[in-house]
């Protein structure tokens, strides 16, 4: 039972980064694109006509449609970003690529009310991720890969507490996690490289009450735990 516990701990742990470094790409997204925006609002003009150029060298470019309305803007910052913003026909901002000084790459889609629903991201350390956010802007579902090779995916209820997660490590393991509203974990189920597999139960409290195992020779094993053993005379 130690094992499993020690394996979800580590998937957990990977988990736990990718949401963390997620949500400050996000706030760093949002950021970026009020810049770039903001300077592609104040420098859209009515387009004057056809033109050919071989080379365009600037620090931000905009495109604007027949009305005048931006559409695109690109631009870079001071401290070493660059970023493509594509907007809709009202002006309002749906998706946003940007790279960043830190090395990190990521693109950012929005919905018609400028929430963002999907972010993807790529981090300097080559972890890579995926989030999926509903309507309120909160976190729903989240993937990634990991450098090592390990690779998990989290699903979150609608105030944003893990309730689920699945994950595959590069030794070979794989498992699932379920867990419940306050985040502990009720039940968790793992196969190892080396052939065996176990599922392990716990109570409210976070205490192991039921673990089931096969072992690579075919040995199997179902302890349990009383939630309140008798004391020994």
């Amino acid at each position: 039972m130690q094992t499993i516990q020690q394996q979800i701990g580590a998937l957990q742990a990977i988990v736990a980064k990718q949401q963390v470094s997620v949500k400050r790409q996000r706030f760093a997204i949002i950021a970026l694109a009020g810049i770039i925006i903001a300077g592609g609002f104040i420098a859209a003009v009515r387009p004057a006509g056809d033109a050919t150029f071989d080379s365009i060298t600037c620090k931000g470019w905009n495109v604007v449609d027949e009305k005048g309305k931006l559409r695109i803007a690109a631009g870079t910052t001071e401290d070493g970003d660059a970023s493509v913003a594509w907007l809709d026909k009202d002006e309002k901002r749906r998706i946003m690529a940007s790279t960043h000084a830190n090395g990190q790459a990521s693109v950012a889609w929005s919905d018609k009310d400028e929430k963002q629903r999907i972010v993807a991201t790529t981090l300097v350390d080559g972890n890579a991720s995926v989030m999926w956010l509903d309507k309120d802007e909160k976190q729903r579902v989240g993937a990634g890969t990991t450098a090592d090779g390990s690779a998990s995916v989290v699903w979150l209820d609608k105030d944003e507490k893990r309730r689920i997660e699945a994950g595959t490590r590069a030794n070979g393991q794989a498992s699932v996690v379920w867990l419940d509203k306050d985040e502990k974990q009720r039940i968790a189920a793992a196969t190892f490289a080396s052939g065996s597999a176990s599922v392990a139960w716990n109570d409210k409290d976070g205490k192991s009450r039921i673990g089931a195992g096969i072992d690579a020779d075919g040995t199997v094993s179902l302890p349990t735990k009383d939630r309140n053993p008798p004391k020994k005379p």
